[in-house]
């Protein structure tokens, strides 16, 4: 599962200032604890801030904000290391992109593999997009919000992304337990 944090929505002029991202096994609902990304980056090269998003923030968000801007390291070493560990994991799979919302994460990571002339380790036809995934589990496209506590602090986005991952657990037990019935 991988989440971004950034300074605006255009994922070719805005800036990625967080990348996290977490092995997990969806079948085990397992995670590996031992094996995540979490890594903030300085803004790169001809990016620039959405005045909107940095009102956004300065406002309730500014601890976290400012957590985010005491890591920050040059964006291409992080995306370099988030390359090798996108790839240290050797498996006969193709590597999966998750994200909520894949075209939004997907977006502005294809577009700073780009800028910083690296491969990018995801096909896009292996990105998986947790909300179509759970409308599909579900066999309903306006399936019911899950109601999973949150644990740590919103718009981190490690923790974000492990929130997320606990919905997509969740959404496995309801709806396979559902599904298994009929």
């Amino acid at each position: 599962m991988i989440d971004i944090e950034t300074t605006g929505t255009h994922p070719e002029h805005n800036a990625v200032i967080q990348i996290a991202a977490v092995r997990f096994n969806l079948n085990e609902k397992t995670v590996d604890a031992n094996s995540m990304f979490d890594r903030c980056l300085a803004v790169a090269p001809h990016r620039f801030w959405e005045e909107s998003t940095r009102t956004w923030w300065h406002g309730k968000n500014f601890k976290v904000f400012q957590h985010i801007c005491s890591r920050m390291e040059d964006p291409g070493t992080v995306m370099k290391a988030f390359l090798d560990w996108s790839v240290s994991h050797k498996t006969d799979e193709p590597q999966r992109f998750w994200g909520k919302p894949t075209h939004f994460d997907y977006s502005f990571m294809q577009s700073y593999f780009r800028q910083f002339g690296l491969p990018i380790p995801y096909h896009y036809r292996h990105a998986r997009d947790m909300n179509t995934f759970i409308a599909g589990l579900a066999g309903n496209p306006q399936h019911r919000e899950l109601n999973v506590d949150f644990v740590g602090d919103a718009h981190n986005a490690l923790h974000d992304a492990l929130h997320q991952i606990k919905i997509l657990f969740a959404a496995k037990d309801i709806y396979d337990e559902t599904h298994h019935r009929d």
